[in-house]
């Protein structure tokens, strides 16, 4: 079947279609209206602010000021206690600090000073976990020649304290916070840890066999009451303190009244307890076999043969 419209009469849209073109029509432009009075609107409130602001600032100019010198003020405190801040974390003495870093003889006798007007001393600091006790560690290496020849006496390897020693066992009569000495003709650390009781007996510590003439590392532990002696990472001993450990300012003596027949390498205090993990890093690390700064210092070098100069 051939459905052709008739020539000359125009095709004629539907009254419904003509009414929904004219319906989008009218919805467009409202929206477009609506669209540019909110930015009209928007415009007029930016430029009230700014109105309000210039106003402000022109009438108010006493206030203004000031409100902007507090700014530069507390600007300006912020960014001096930062300075003062980094100044002294650089300045400052290290709270673990090597009071021997290197080699030195056994039998070279040191003083480290802890008077902070003294330009070379190496100040100790307390713990730093007071709201549970006192705590510290001491490190060190250490190499055995041989145990000497004196029954009776003591060899010193280092004390915190004083340096007064008995004519009978070389021992300091006084303080010993701690003092780590080599047992007379033994294989055997003797540590003294003083507490505030002068009576009290319990402040001994003895560690046996240890190696000769091999390098070795002792960390003297202390952490509220208990005092733990590692060596080479491993506990060796541990003792119980009944009362509090006697702490002081006095200097920290090494090798004294001739020291021990051997070696020390990288002697160190911190000031909190290293855990099992910190100590066996030390240990993993080895000692330090380059002669000490301190050494070279007192320009005592004993290690030169005298031969050189007997020929």
């Amino acid at each position: 079947m051939n459905f052709q419209q008739p020539a000359g009469e125009p095709m004629k849209m539907p009254e419904s279609f003509n009414q929904g073109v004219q319906n989008a029509s009218e919805s467009f432009n409202q929206m477009q209206t609506n669209v540019s009075q909110s930015l009209d609107d928007f415009s007029k409130q930016v430029d009230t602010n700014a109105t309000a602001s210039s106003q402000f600032l022109q009438s108010n100019t006493i206030v203004a000021k000031f409100a902007f010198l507090i700014l530069v003020l507390i600007g300006f405190l912020l960014l001096m206690n930062l300075g003062i801040y980094l100044i002294g974390y650089f300045t400052s003495p290290s709270k673990n600090p090597y009071l021997i870093k290197g080699m030195a003889e056994g039998n070279s006798g040191q003083v480290i000073s802890q008077d902070p007007k003294d330009t070379s001393s190496v100040p100790i600091f307390r713990s730093n976990n007071e709201t549970t006790g006192a705590e510290f560690t001491w490190s060190c290496w250490l190499f055995i020649n041989d145990l000497g020849n004196d029954g009776k006496k003591y060899q010193h390897i280092f004390n915190k304290g004083d340096g007064n020693f008995s004519s009978v066992d070389n021992l300091t009569n006084v303080n010993n916070a701690p003092g780590v000495y080599l047992s007379p003709m033994a294989n055997s650390l003797h540590i003294i840890v003083d507490t505030v009781d002068v009576n009290d007996k319990n402040t001994v510590i003895d560690i046996s066999n240890i190696p000769i003439k091999k390098w070795f590392h002792m960390a003297l532990r202390l952490k509220n009451n208990i005092v733990d002696v590692y060596i080479n990472g491993t506990i060796s001993n541990r003792l119980i303190l009944q009362n509090v450990i006697k702490q002081n300012y006095n200097n920290v003596y090494v090798s004294q009244n001739g020291g021990f027949n051997g070696k020390l390498s990288n002697l160190r205090y911190y000031s909190y307890a290293l855990n099992v993990f910190e100590i066996n890093s030390v240990v993993y690390s080895g000692p330090n076999l380059t002669i000490s700064d301190s050494v070279l210092k007192q320009k005592n070098y004993s290690y030169l043969s005298n031969i050189w100069y007997s020929r």
